[in-house]
């Protein structure tokens, strides 16, 4: 029996567990496909469309929009925090901003080097302990109020949240296409400023936007991060899990979002295609 589905439009259609080696499915739509499990050996994929339908592509980078934009109000508190530290009258709490900005701008770069969550285990969280056990003993011996450490967790707390936040948002739209990406970026920043924060709400919102870009493309130290945007291909993407596809043909297409875990994918004929955030076995594919 003939099994031909080129030139259609199959969004959302489920081929799961189904023999179909030699289909045909050229120039088919598969954005939202399922083909899990399914027998795909010499099947022909040529200049096919894969990823996630429009209405889900939407939907996430609203989501997406809306969590930047929460970032950017975290930004914005932490820059009023540490602004309201340095204007204060006390010296030990001027001394206190002093220094959460020295730790933030150490945060960045190490966030870059090392990843978010090295640098909140490794920095943040050592820093906000030694702080809370600075204030305590002040406020117990009377040699101050504690307020300016109190003020510097408060901060760091915010910073770090902030980031999670921010890199979250900025990798799942990072996830669907540059250009989303690129918006949802500016969004979180421009939200925070035009809220009253200040230059390092914008600086904090492109640190973000970098150590996004760079987990995206698959440096070490942000699994974390990129496991964020296997998830979002996994349940939202093309899938072809567990499938079976040798000698299937993939010439010239455009694959964007694609699922091809636990899958021998050097047995695939991949022509002239493009691959943008597919996974397999968990990794980016190139």
């Amino acid at each position: 029996m003939e099994k031909d589905f080129s030139h259609k439009n199959l969004k959302g259609a489920s081929f799961k567990n189904e023999d179909l080696s030699h289909a045909r499915f050229a120039d088919s739509d598969l954005r939202g496909a399922d083909f899990s499990g399914s027998n795909l050996k010499g099947a022909d994929f040529t200049h096919v469309k894969t990823g996630i339908t429009p209405v889900n592509l939407v939907l996430i980078f609203l989501a997406a929009l809306i969590v930047s934009a929460c970032s950017g109000y975290i930004a914005m508190l932490a820059g009023s925090t540490v602004q309201g530290m340095l204007a204060s009258e006390e010296s030990r709490i001027r001394s206190a901003g002093v220094i959460t900005i020295v730790i933030a701008v150490l945060f960045v770069g190490y966030a870059w080097w090392k990843g978010v969550g090295h640098a909140i285990r490794q920095l943040i969280a050592p820093t906000v302990i030694v702080a809370l056990v600075i204030g305590f003993i002040a406020v117990v011996s009377g040699l101050g109020t504690g307020r300016g450490m109190l003020y510097l967790v408060l901060s760091l707390i915010l910073l770090a949240v902030m980031f999670v936040v921010g890199t979250v948002a900025r990798v799942t739209a990072g996830s669907l296409s540059n250009i989303l990406f690129i918006i949802v970026a500016l969004t979180g920043g421009m939200f925070g400023k035009s809220l009253g924060g200040g230059i390092g709400t914008v600086i904090m919102a492109i640190g973000c936007a970098m150590i996004s870009k760079k987990a995206l493309k698959g440096a070490p130290g942000f699994d974390s991060l990129r496991r964020v945007a296997a998830t979002i291909t996994r349940k939202f993407g093309t899938s072809f899990r567990n499938s079976r596809l040798a000698d299937a043909d993939f010439s010239r297409a455009d694959l964007h979002n694609s699922d091809f875990s636990n899958v021998d994918t050097t047995v695939v004929h991949w022509g002239n295609s493009k691959k943008i955030n597919c996974i397999s076995s968990g990794n980016i594919m190139a």
